[in-house]
């Protein structure tokens, strides 16, 4: 790890600059026999010059560190000169400091330009001329750039020291921590002793990536700031995930950047400066990191450098969380589809017997209202079949089908419930990409072939096969080695058993067919389109 960024003006919390230059501003005060001093520097990345430190008796409330200002005339750039009255305006907030007299002694350095103003509120500089003197000036000209370049080495080291240190904390919590509350724990807390800030949270997606919720906090006091969602966009940390960069903000109720902003929460919490950054975990935003203050503060570049770095970081405990995430889905998941296959297995065999039974009654029933009742019971099982298979569908399903390919299918066909029969899975042809609706199409027909199989057939072996005819055409073809009945595989008049899936196989423009196979037992043959009829627009 390297330094991390140019260390321009004190960041991370640190006053390196403000104590490197604080003895020369304060012998310079001296000499003039003034008693206000403000130390102002203007990098060449940034746009108004930043307060560095303020200093002196009589001055009830001084800049901010790295606080943006305006003077009310131009300060001189190469050689010292006497100011009468000069205003400096803080841009943040509604801050003025006014000076009857001053002195404002210019320097300048490889990065940027930078000027001592001393002087008094309410009379002149007593001793102007005390800097007429060039070996005076050259002597304090020098001295500022080496108090500078010595204290942004001094900063710069420090901030790679610590972030060393927040990264090795959060390593370890997501490595061998017991828990995924701990490693995000130690992911705000070593952001907050980063930057040196009062609080710190995190805000991860809250059932899609259109919503965060904030899921984590280290400092926060009020219900409803900790109850807060946030969209895409809104907020800081909107706007973070939005641009995918940090934002700065040291006046947050006033930023007009920050569109449908939850101000009267984040009021009401009392924070007043915040930063956020997104955390990407691949492709994905996987959190928002934030610090904040209750304080006005001035946040800088090199903090913005310094929270981004350490996001990358903090993407190791948001892998752990994800990891888990994934981990208790997977769980729910098996239940799920578990608690699916024993009910297919139970109530809706049952109701394909029932159906079956009714309708084979039917047919040699002599009495016609006695015909009549069985052609309703067999209608109302299949209508309660086909309902409840629809049901385990939903039961099994976890969001909009995606694209899949076909050796996909053959995987999710072998996760029925082992029953002793021994199953061989073939894939035959190119390994084509299919839709989501033809690949769970296909995965129904060889789940409800390969239980018939295995529960009827008598059969030691099943075939699984998935063949692809070109990039256009696949089909599934299940085949057993036990005993062909018609009554079984549903091949009778009306179909019933084969019927809802019969019904989903056209409706992507496909066909199904059950027969015997070729020496003995059955074969059930599902073709379609790879991407079904919508897709594709084929008949």
């Amino acid at each position: 790890m390297t330094v991390l960024v140019d260390y321009l003006v004190d960041g991370g919390g640190l006053r390196a600059i403000d104590d490197g230059l604080r003895p020369i501003l304060d012998e310079i005060q001296a000499l003039l026999g003034a008693d206000l001093s403000v130390v102002l520097y203007q990098p060449r990345r940034a746009g108004a010059p930043l307060t560095v430190l303020s200093a002196g008796s009589g001055w009830g409330d001084p800049f901010l560190p790295n606080e943006p200002v305006v003077t009310s005339r131009p300060l001189p750039r190469r050689e010292p000169a006497a100011l009468a009255q000069l205003e400096i305006h803080s841009q943040l907030r509604r801050h003025t400091a006014r000076l009857e007299g001053s002195v404002a002694v210019p320097w300048r350095d490889a990065h940027g330009t930078g000027v001592v103003v001393v002087g008094n509120l309410g009379v002149p500089v007593p001793g102007p001329g005390a800097l007429a003197d060039e070996a005076l000036r050259r002597h304090y000209r020098t001295a500022i750039v080496r108090a500078l370049r010595h204290a942004r080495r001094s900063g710069a080291g420090q901030l790679d020291r610590d972030l060393r240190a927040a990264a090795r904390l959060v390593a370890e919590a997501a490595v061998d921590g017991s828990d995924v509350p701990a490693a995000l724990s130690a992911v705000l807390t070593s952001a907050r002793d980063l930057l040196r800030s009062e609080v710190a949270y995190l805000a991860v997606p809250d059932n899609g990536p259109g919503t965060f919720v904030f899921d984590q906090m280290l400092g926060i006091r009020t219900v409803a700031f900790r109850s807060l969602r946030v969209q895409l966009g809104q907020g800081l940390g909107g706007l973070a995930r939005q641009v995918g960069k940090p934002i700065r903000s040291a006046n947050y109720a006033d930023d007009s950047r920050l569109q449908a902003a939850p101000v009267s929460e984040t009021k009401g919490e009392g924070i007043i400066s915040a930063m956020a950054v997104p955390v990407t975990v691949g492709p994905e935003i996987a959190a928002v990191l934030y610090v904040g203050d209750r304080r006005m503060r001035a946040f800088t570049p090199v903090d913005e450098d310094l929270l981004e770095e350490f996001a990358g970081h903090a993407s190791l405990g948001l892998r752990r969380r994800l990891a888990e995430r994934d981990r208790l889905a997977a769980i729910e998941r098996t239940v799920r589809e578990q608690v699916a296959y024993d009910l297919h297995d139970s109530v809706v065999r049952g109701l394909v017997t029932i159906g079956f039974e009714a309708e084979q009654a039917g047919f040699t029933a002599q009495d016609p209202d006695t015909a009549s009742r069985l052609a309703a019971i067999a209608r109302a099982a299949e209508s309660c079949m086909i309902r409840l298979r629809g049901e385990l569908g939903s039961l099994v399903a976890v969001g909009p089908p995606a694209a899949t390919y076909a050796s996909e299918v053959l995987e999710r066909v072998d996760r029925l419930p082992d029953r002793g029969v021994r199953r061989a899975l073939e894939l035959e042809g190119e390994d084509v990409e299919l839709s989501g609706e033809v690949a769970g199409a296909l995965v129904k027909v060889g789940e409800e072939a390969v239980a018939n199989a295995e529960r009827h057939s008598g059969g030691a072996t099943v075939t699984v096969r998935v063949v692809t005819t070109g990039p256009h055409v696949v089909s599934i073809e299940v085949t057993d080695d036990g005993t062909f009945d018609e009554a079984t595989c549903g091949a009778v008049a009306g179909h019933f058993g084969m019927s809802a899936m019969r019904a989903a196989i056209e409706r992507l423009g496909g066909r199904l067919a059950v027969g015997p196979a070729g020496g003995r037992g059955t074969t059930v043959t599902a073709t379609v389109p790879t991407q079904g009829r919508v897709g594709t627009g084929e008949q």
